[in-house]
């Protein structure tokens, strides 16, 4: 018997009012950007999103990046959601990225996934990116991160909604949802999706946990463990959001200052705090400092509060930084390593006006002239003329440097520490060629620019900015 392909799924209730929840009554119709690898997922969601885009009102566009990694099955996978996206008649964007860590691969494609995929919401004017995560990849996350020895932050799983820019939501319609319930409702209305073979290679961890733990775990325990997995993290993410709550109040009391390098902690009030709360509040003051968080286990947060509660501990806390003791106060400081001094000493260059100007330490020309749309292709960088200050210039790193690159969503960052993620050599980052105004960094060359010079629909001037290598240079 043929089902018919209008009849809506039985999940499709589910979905509608976790939609009704994001989208309020009364407000402009909003535009997503749906992220589309091309598999069942998001293909899935696509779909699902385009037959409910009338009753919410969506302006919906595809966004989909090719990572390069797998040749012409990479190719053909971006051919097929351009040519899903124009059969929708719906508008399409293409990205690019290339490994440079095998090793990292998973995690770094990631990262630049959602770095471009803030910039593709920003020039569409989006108020969210949707992804086709499932209540599948919600066990698996889970399951990953209890093998890897997590807190109860990491055992709530991934959310439904969490910000991904300013201005910028990145939602998950379909966490509620089986990937088995998904690919059925695809064969109904009879929707093509591409297979990709990296999910079944079983040396990826991911890939292990989807086809032999999960598989295993439901033939010879519990065959709703999947159910029982994602129960689990939600009781998880519940108890988050009273901690969250009762750390927030605590906050003001703990902390004495909290900015940029350095965070200066009321010793006497965290000791009378619970340490599990006193706990969050030195991680969310480390977080909003942006300190990286890797090796910041639950053991070693709980270790660092009895270490301020007694006044004395290993100076070294991780990730850079440090503790010291004045009586009654402590303080976390992540100073900057220092940078070596360049190779040659180098004299700032500066550009009066748009124009050139040789840049003799590095044998190099460094050009700024206003540019029309079309003619942006022919530069390095275009950038919006209102927004950079002449004059410019050009200089190498100074300790202390920081800025804010474009894809993190205006979250400001220490030269050194991008440069280092950008996996520059230690004694060519002392050297990097970057280009200020008067508001500080506007562009690492050959990197970055800085997010507050990036152009939008509003820019009416363009400026172009190339950087040459003359002739005999490195």
């Amino acid at each position: 018997m043929r089902h018919d392909p209008s009849a809506p799924p039985d999940w499709l209730a589910c979905v509608r009012r976790r939609l009704s929840r994001w989208i309020g009554p009364g407000v402009d119709p909003p535009t997503w950007v749906v992220a589309v690898s091309g598999g069942s997922d998001s293909v899935g969601l696509l779909c699902l999103l385009r037959r409910l885009g009338e009753e919410f009102r969506l302006d919906l566009t595809v966004a989909h990046m090719d990572h390069g990694a797998r040749g012409e099955a990479s190719l053909e996978d971006a051919r097929f959601v351009a040519d899903l996206a124009a059969s929708l008649g719906l508008p399409f964007d293409l990205g690019t990225w290339a490994p440079t860590r095998e090793a990292h691969f998973e995690a770094d494609a990631r990262v630049a996934r959602y770095a471009w995929l803030a910039e593709v919401a920003r020039d569409r004017g989006a108020s969210a990116v949707a992804v086709g995560h499932t209540r599948d990849d919600q066990a698996e996350t889970i399951l990953h991160r209890i093998m890897r020895g997590t807190g109860l932050r990491g055992l709530a799983g991934i959310p439904a909604r969490r910000a991904l820019a300013p201005g910028v939501a990145l939602v998950r319609p379909l966490l509620g949802v089986s990937r088995r319930q998904i690919r059925e409702e695809l064969g109904r209305i009879g929707q093509a999706y591409r297979e990709d073979a990296t999910n079944r290679d079983l040396t990826r961890t991911r890939a292990r946990i989807r086809h032999d733990l999960i598989p295993r775990l439901a033939a010879d325990y519990n065959p709703k463990v999947v159910d029982a997995i994602v129960q689990l993290g939600g009781l998880a993410a519940e108890s988050r959001k009273a901690i969250d709550a009762l750390a927030l109040a605590l906050t003001p009391t703990i902390l004495r200052v909290a900015e940029f390098d350095v965070i200066a902690i009321d010793r006497r009030e965290l000791a009378s705090a619970p340490p599990l709360l006193a706990a969050e509040v030195l991680r969310r003051a480390w977080r909003a400092n942006d300190w990286p968080e890797r090796d910041m286990t639950s053991h070693r947060w709980l270790r660092l509060v009895d270490d301020l509660a007694r006044g004395e501990g290993e100076p070294d806390v991780g990730a850079g930084v440090v503790l010291r003791f004045d009586g009654d106060r402590a303080f976390l400081e992540r100073p900057a390593p220092p940078l070596a001094p360049p190779v040659i000493p180098v004299d700032p260059v500066v550009l009066e006006a748009p124009g050139s100007v040789e840049v003799a330490w590095a044998e190099a020309r460094f050009e700024a002239e206003e540019v029309d749309a079309e003619d942006a292709a022919d530069w390095d960088e275009v950038v919006d003329g209102d927004r950079l200050a002449f004059p410019l210039i050009v200089r190498t790193p100074k300790p202390g440097d920081r800025f804010a690159p474009l894809g993190l969503g205006g979250r400001r960052q220490r030269l050194v520490d991008f440069l280092r993620h950008r996996r520059v050599p230690a004694d060519l980052r002392r050297a990097a060629p970057v280009v200020l105004d008067r508001e500080g960094i506007a562009w690492v060359v050959g990197h970055r620019i800085a997010d507050r010079v990036r152009t939008t629909e509003e820019t009416t001037r363009r400026l172009g900015l190339r950087w040459r290598v003359v002739d005999g240079g490195a």
